[in-house]
């Protein structure tokens, strides 16, 4: 056990360790990064600004790496046997009517952000106008909300001693739980979607 414990002293002791290990974060759980983030750089363990550069990094390059996917989706033609081309047609034409105002809202609805980044370079959208668009979506929402829980973190986080430890994962865990537990409302998709 003291083996474990020296090996999680040695990581917290060291900025560029905790810095690769939210930037990785920001792939598997993109809101428990910036939570930890956030948290880690409140209790003095990460710099701010180097907090926030590799949650920005994280958070941008994955979105980029979903517009890939896409392209590479786009390739398989196997993959054309299970659509309903009708349907993607009306879907092709929807999102690049609306690719401004889809790509920066889908930002913040949880669950959404992944089939509509998907679908963009499935579509071959512009790549430089998707990479803008997301560029200044993500750097929006990292600050706001990597800045948000900053500020809380610094009122009370130093005076919860180890118990900010225990503490940490029980708010990730909440955070898995209420992306889950959120339903994307179909009468917004229909309201703000179509014409």
């Amino acid at each position: 056990m003291s083996f474990l414990y020296e090996q999680l002293s040695n990581v917290a002791q060291n900025p560029m360790l905790l810095a690769l290990f939210i930037l990785v974060g920001t792939y598997i759980l993109e809101d428990a990064a910036i939570l930890t983030a956030a948290l880690l750089s409140a209790d003095g363990l990460i710099g701010t600004q180097l907090a926030f550069i590799v949650l920005f990094l994280g958070i941008f390059s994955g979105d980029l790496g979903l517009y890939v996917s896409g392209r590479y989706l786009n390739r398989i033609p196997a993959l054309k046997r299970f659509l309903d081309i009708h349907a993607v047609h009306c879907a092709h034409h929807w999102l690049q009517q609306k690719m401004t105002t889809t790509v920066l809202l889908v930002r913040i609805i949880p669950g959404l952000r992944l089939p509509v980044y998907v679908a963009c370079g499935f579509f071959r959208l512009s790549c430089k106008r998707f990479a803008v668009l997301v560029f200044l979506a993500s750097l929006l929402w990292t600050a706001v909300v990597f800045f948000g829980l900053f500020s809380v973190g610094v009122i009370f986080w130093s005076d919860l001693g180890l118990w900010k430890w225990l503490l940490m994962p029980v708010l990730a865990g909440l955070i898995v739980f209420g992306h889950k537990k959120i339903k994307v409302d179909e009468g917004f998709l229909n309201k703000y979607g179509h014409h």
